[in-house]
């Protein structure tokens, strides 16, 4: 088990799917990059003579993973992943009517480093003209 399994239980997000506290993140995310750097100091012993480019690549594999994770959490964090505490809900982008809700949806993106990440979102649909949206993280 490493280190990222004793602070996530197995990568879950905070305590049954409670948010987690600004102390929580900066734990997991010290745990994960201490993970991280272990690992790239397994790997060089495997690979001794490692070029340059080789090196590159394998840390900037090994970032994008610590990074998707720092991207999902923060996300999770946004005040804007709910639409509690509006006057008015989200509103079509296309018409402007206002979003019918229609519950929790989990939705699998991609980052810029390739990784893919799953954020759940209230997720709306447009009585007038049926377009669906998660809001904005």
């Amino acid at each position: 088990m490493g280190v990222w399994d004793k602070v996530s239980g197995g990568g879950k997000i905070g305590k049954e799917g409670e948010r987690m506290n600004k102390e929580e993140m900066a734990e997991k995310w010290r745990c994960l990059s201490e993970e991280m750097i272990e690992g790239m100091g397994e790997w060089r012993k495997e690979k001794p003579k490692a070029s340059l480019r080789e090196i590159e690549e394998e840390v900037d594999r090994r970032l994008s993973k610590v990074r998707a994770q720092m991207i999902m959490d923060m996300a999770e964090q946004s005040a804007s992943r709910d639409w509690q505490g509006q006057t008015r809900g989200a509103v079509c982008p296309k018409c402007g009517e206002e979003l019918k809700r229609k519950g929790k949806k989990k939705r699998k993106l991609e980052t810029q480093g390739g990784q893919t990440i799953e954020l759940e979102r209230e997720y709306g649909v447009c009585p007038k003209c049926g377009v669906g949206i998660f809001p904005p993280g």
